[in-house]
């Protein structure tokens, strides 16, 4: 029997282990201000120390830190643009006692482009090196894609492009921007005069995305009351005889108004089952108790569970969800205070058309 889910924590624990970093914080700060300013591996050295005191509190937060300009030092916890965890990282700041010297700050903050330079890879990131263009897509009209363009682009190094655009990215929108308004994201060359394709100043992407946004939030602000419910349950095998069991919200396949709930909530229930990897009929049963008792804590109003998925050691729930920060702070105390022995993950991420059930909606249903 396996033990006792590693998420679980006993009744105040959670909140017993942000006080008790923050003591630690108070007793240890004093390290980091001490530091010479190109000591760079004793800060990195500190830092380390700290993400691990962080830890009891949640296992996957992380840290920066710095002198800000007032003066002070700047601590910024971050999820690394994780939107499961931003709800933790806005608990664990909210916590924070009022410390001499210091700025705590949730999340990776907004720099703007101008002024700021990522060099990484030897490749530079500037407004002199950077500009985008959007991508529309004629089936998905209200995602959010763009292309950053660097003037020294190859192909060969879009990996590296990739990267220190996605850093430069969240420096200049900052990380709950970058994370939540820009659906899909690419890098390339600058277009040629003949493609006709006309750049915009990187330093105009904010003002950008929240036009979208705001466009998007408009169109869809009246969410409506009646949802689909119509359930078909598919039983199959894989090619090496695993079962397979699925079931899935047909009814949302044609329905129009899916963008209104544009928040993918997937929820991973992990479990030993079977030597092909399918649950015991005890478990199935546990499983599905585990879902309901999850369904029945989102507000109904909000919600949309459009299937799920029982295969290979793991049920995988898909709920769509019209916004993503009571979503989260939710799930989180949920997994935090189920004491199961099942491991409990989740996921959110924008998914305005519902495109990850795309390949359940096309299986064909016998009548």
């Amino acid at each position: 029997m396996a033990g006792i889910s590693k998420y679980y924590r006993k009744e105040g624990a959670v909140e017993q282990a942000a006080r008790t970093f923050w003591q630690w914080f108070i007793d240890n700060e004093y390290r980091f201000r001490e530091l010479e300013k190109n000591d760079s591996d004793q800060a990195l050295s500190f830092l380390e120390e700290l993400i691990q005191q962080m830890q009891p509190f949640n296992p996957y937060l992380k840290a920066l830190a710095g002198p800000d300009n007032n003066g002070n030092y700047e601590l910024i916890i971050t999820s690394d643009g994780d939107i499961a965890l931003f709800s933790k990282v806005e608990e664990l700041v909210n916590a924070a006692p009022a410390v001499p010297n210091w700025v705590f700050t949730a999340h990776k903050p907004a720099l703007g482009f101008e002024g700021i330079s990522i060099d990484l890879y030897g490749l530079q990131f500037t407004t002199a090196t950077t500009s985008f263009y959007p991508i529309v897509q004629e089936d998905y009209p209200d995602e959010v894609s763009i292309v950053i363009t660097h003037t020294e682009y190859s192909k060969e190094l879009d990996d590296q492009f990739q990267a220190g655009g996605m850093i430069y990215l969240e420096n200049g929108l900052g990380e709950v921007n970058t994370a939540t308004k820009i659906d899909n994201y690419e890098t390339g060359p600058v277009p040629a005069p003949g493609e006709q394709i006309e750049i915009i100043p990187i330093s105009k992407l904010n003002e950008y995305l929240n036009w979208r946004e705001k466009e998007f939030v408009e169109k869809y602000e009246s969410v409506p009351a009646e949802r689909p419910d119509t359930y078909h349950l598919l039983e199959a095998e894989d090619k090496d005889g695993k079962r397979m069991l699925l079931t899935v919200n047909m009814e949302c396949r044609y329905w129009d108004k899916k963008p209104a709930y544009s928040w993918l909530l997937q929820v991973n229930i992990n479990y030993s089952g079977d030597e092909n990897g399918f649950p015991f009929t005890e478990q199935l049963i546990e499983l599905q108790t585990l879902e309901e008792e999850i369904f029945s804590l989102l507000p109904g109003d909000r919600t949309i569970l459009a299937g799920n998925k029982t295969y290979d050691n793991c049920r995988i729930i898909y709920f769509y969800v019209s916004e993503y920060k009571t979503t989260a702070a939710l799930l989180n105390r949920y997994v935090e205070s189920k004491e199961t022995v099942y491991e409990i993950l989740f996921f959110i991420r924008r998914d305005k058309y519902w495109r990850t059930m795309e390949q359940y909606f096309n299986l064909p249903i016998e009548d």
